[in-house]
């Protein structure tokens, strides 16, 4: 089968702006706040096929679909979208005057596991579960079937072997902000061998996937729509050989964040986690970040009451937008941490307003510590950057210290590019330094 779809329960908020079609079949569109989704299994190598989108209540007069990088040229004729997918991807298709829809091809399922299997607790596509609160025991896999709705919370302590899969939904709305609930959706306490892959998360009420303290973490194909203010994305913190690939994330805060302290001191609700330890080995990789006024796309810090941050890699990643006051490359040490190692490499960013690069060492209501760290040894290579008329002179970068003693050190732009152009010199980017040291340009062509 080329194309797989899923029935959804009747009682969830469908689109009532969209219709979807692919390869001539029905797709159910969705609704939230923030955009609407659209989620199927694509088998590529059955050929190439044609995706439909029909705007329910008006024409289509201008739209985009992104990332750009793809280079995915639709053709619009009064109320029709049509363009051709060639493989899985994860789009966001935006239509003048309409709020994103976020069409998702997923690649097939390999191995579902056996609903009898005891170790296997399977929730059905069509219904809609609700618990307060779920935990996963060593060995346990949570599967959500296509067109599954689960409203709960999941946290799981001391387990090994662990896995959350499907293409069904996470829904955080059993919690709401409007009932002063700020609570992470799922949560790894202290677990080795984790994997979440293939599910979609939507309606937080704060931090969405959190594995503290974690070692051995595989994130795969996750999909993630946040609304609130603090529906950060994914939160590392304090675990070590993390790997997170293939994702689409729009949050109202961070999209993946990393940090190391007692979770729960400062905003989350009913939760209290010490995840004091240090942070290594994280790679992020073949991820789209979209960003809503709160929060950077690509963050480390501000909380790091831990000795060290070190090994930590952004690669090949695709930012829609950083709409807010937050940064694209951020880098907040509010702690004694030293940050060192760092690399984000194969960059391409759409749109940012406020900053650019925000790196420095300080102290604010988010510390713990007295003493201030360090942050050195940072590579921005070959990033681009399409910047748009309004942004000059508005959007500006910052590596500040928090004196002689705690410098910010070697950072190294290598292969950045502003609209195509290559930036051949730090002044190019407005950028402000305070006890910086050994900021350079290399490699400029």
């Amino acid at each position: 089968m080329m194309i797989e779809t899923f029935r959804h329960p009747r009682s969830c908020d469908f689109s009532r702006d969209f219709t979807l079609s692919v390869d001539g079949a029905a797709v159910e569109v969705l609704h939230t706040e923030a955009a609407d989704f659209a989620n199927f299994i694509y088998d590529a190598s059955k050929g190439p096929v044609e995706v439909v989108v029909t705007r329910l209540r008006d024409t289509i007069e201008a739209f985009e679909i992104r990332p750009r990088r793809l280079g995915i040229q639709g053709e619009a004729r009064v109320k029709e979208l049509r363009f051709t997918l060639e493989r899985a991807e994860k789009l966001s298709v935006e239509i003048e005057g309409m709020r994103p829809l976020f069409v998702w091809a997923n690649p097939p399922e390999p191995d579902r596991p056996d609903p009898a299997d005891p170790k296997v607790r399977y929730f059905e596509a069509g219904q809609i579960y609700e618990m307060e609160r779920l935990s996963l025991e060593s060995g346990e896999t949570l599967y959500l079937e296509g067109g599954a709705v689960l409203k709960t919370r999941i946290v799981t302590s001391g387990a090994e072997d662990v896995t959350i899969r499907g293409h069904g939904i996470f829904d955080g709305s059993f919690y709401s902000r409007e009932r002063g609930d700020c609570v992470p959706g799922i949560v790894f306490d202290r677990c080795r061998r984790v994997t979440v892959r293939d599910i979609t998360m939507i309606r937080p009420s704060g931090w969405m996937l959190l594995p503290g303290a974690c070692e051995e973490v595989e994130i795969f194909n996750l999909k993630q729509i946040g609304e609130v203010v603090s529906s950060d994305g994914i939160d590392v913190v304090g675990s070590k050989r993390v790997r997170i690939r293939d994702c689409f994330l729009r949050n109202n805060d961070d999209c993946v964040v990393v940090k190391a302290f007692v979770v729960g001191a400062n905003n989350l609700t009913d939760t209290r986690f010490d995840f004091c330890e240090c942070p290594e080995d994280i790679l992020v990789e073949r991820c789209t970040l979209f960003n809503a006024p709160a929060g950077n796309a690509m963050e480390i810090g501000h909380e790091l009451s831990v000795d060290y941050v070190r090994d930590v890699t952004f690669r090949d990643i695709d930012v829609l937008a950083v709409h807010g006051h937050g940064a694209v490359f951020s880098l907040h040490n509010n702690d004694r941490a030293v940050i060192s190692d760092i690399l984000f490499e194969d960059i391409r960013v759409e749109h940012c307003w406020d900053k650019f690069i925000d790196f420095r060492i300080s102290k604010s209501r988010f510390s713990t510590d007295e003493e201030r760290g360090h942050i050195r040894g940072v590579t921005l290579r070959n990033i681009d950057w399409a910047q748009m008329p309004v942004n000059q002179g508005y959007t500006i970068s910052l590596i500040g210290g928090w004196g002689p003693e705690n410098r910010i050190e070697a950072i190294t732009f290598d292969r950045l590019r502003l609209n195509g152009r290559a930036i051949r010199h730090v002044d190019e980017l407005e950028l402000t330094t305070r006890y910086a040291e050994d900021v350079r340009v290399t490699s400029p062509a």
